[in-house]
């Protein structure tokens, strides 16, 4: 599938605004100009001083369709005016993770603010309900830089794989809306929920939007869409933080404790990142988080539907297969994942993907 927009050109144009110093990734020069969005039907620019054929971005967007109804959009790219835009877009699910700089846009009049840095209270990921068709507007803001993955699945897509408990004898149009009973537990109106990727959805985010060029063989798209539902697994599982609200009844945890655990969650997965370093006993996570033990482990179980031991076996093992996939020998990636024997990791690596550590090697 060709991309909506046009790759942008190799070069970068000299009087383009400079990044903060490690802002810019080394692959993302390039220009996008006004009449590059001509190919979007009905995209609107409010300003006028803008005339076709002037850059307004410089960076580059991507779109790729990996199944009927399951897409991602990416971009690197740098607002070279302030103005804004609007655009209609369908109806679906939208994942959206910022990696870099901030997103600021409006979807049916609701705003979605990201921030990938920031303060603990800033959002850098959402998911995004939207049972109809909504009006999408962009603020642009001149030097303001955004690096962010969009995944989107269709209704189709979701009532196809059995998302909605499916009547024939009702309209496909919105499942939730035509009297389906949705598995997501979210509404038949426009909903947008704040979600804290892991580190290994932010790696999944990474490697989606790092790979330039559309595959052309089927095993490179498996490859992509195995990371894609990965990554959309990640975020639906996390709507069991939301289920109370988007129901309409009173959640399991309160507001200040489900923050509280969403930052346990990011230390324990910080703590993933350094292997060499001894991970926090339970006791001392508890002290450190103001709660017993048994506190803990129940309103972590409560917010992710898992033990903080079962949770950090399952970061390890996925973070030991994506270095295997960059790699890294099965001796190491045990060590990675928290194993002494490489056999006990292949059994429990085996376990989890279906896959033994051995064939991930081979394939490279």
């Amino acid at each position: 599938m060709k991309p909506d927009f046009l790759d942008t050109a190799k070069s970068a144009n000299p009087s383009a605004i400079p990044l903060p110093e490690g802002k810019r990734p080394w692959k993302a020069l390039g220009m996008l100009r006004r009449l590059d969005f001509n190919r979007t039907p009905g995209y609107y620019f409010d300003s006028s001083l803008v005339r076709d054929n002037d850059p307004v971005l410089e960076g580059c967007m991507r779109m790729m369709q990996l199944q009927p109804g399951l897409s991602i959009h990416g971009t690197e790219v740098m607002d070279l005016h302030s103005m804004r835009s609007r655009v209609n877009i369908k109806a679906g699910l939208r994942i959206v993770i910022a990696l870099s700089g901030e997103i600021d846009v409006r979807i049916g009049g609701q705003r979605i603010h990201l921030h990938a840095e920031g303060t603990s209270s800033q959002i850098n990921a959402a998911i995004i309900n939207m049972p109809e068709d909504a009006l999408f507007e962009r603020r642009w803001q001149r030097g303001k830089w955004e690096r962010k993955l969009a995944l989107y699945v269709s209704p189709d897509w979701l009532l196809n794989n059995g998302w909605f408990n499916d009547d024939p004898r009702l309209s496909v149009a919105w499942p939730a809306k035509a009297g389906r009973v949705s598995r997501l537990s979210l509404p038949d109106t426009l909903c947008i929920l704040p979600w804290a990727p892991s580190s290994h959805a932010l790696a999944l985010a990474e490697q989606l939007l790092c790979h330039q060029d559309d595959p052309e063989d089927d095993l490179s798209r498996l490859r992509l869409t195995s990371r894609a539902l990965e990554l959309l697994y990640e975020a639906l599982a996390s709507l069991r933080i939301h289920e109370g609200k988007t129901a309409g009844t009173k959640s399991s945890l309160r507001q200040r404790d489900q923050d509280r655990m969403l930052k346990l969650r990011n230390f324990i997965d910080a703590e993933i990142q350094q292997p060499s370093v001894q991970p926090m006993q339970i006791e001392e996570l508890g002290k450190r988080f103001g709660l017993s033990v048994s506190g803990l482990q129940r309103q972590f179980r409560s917010a992710f539907g898992t033990s903080i031991s079962e949770y950090r076996r399952l970061m390890r093992l996925h973070q030991a297969h994506t270095a295997l996939e960059q790699g890294m020998s099965i001796s190491q990636a045990a060590y990675l994942a928290g194993y002494t024997s490489t056999s006990n990791f292949a059994t429990a690596f085996r376990r989890q993907f279906g896959i033994s550590p051995k064939c991930i090697s081979l394939r490279l």
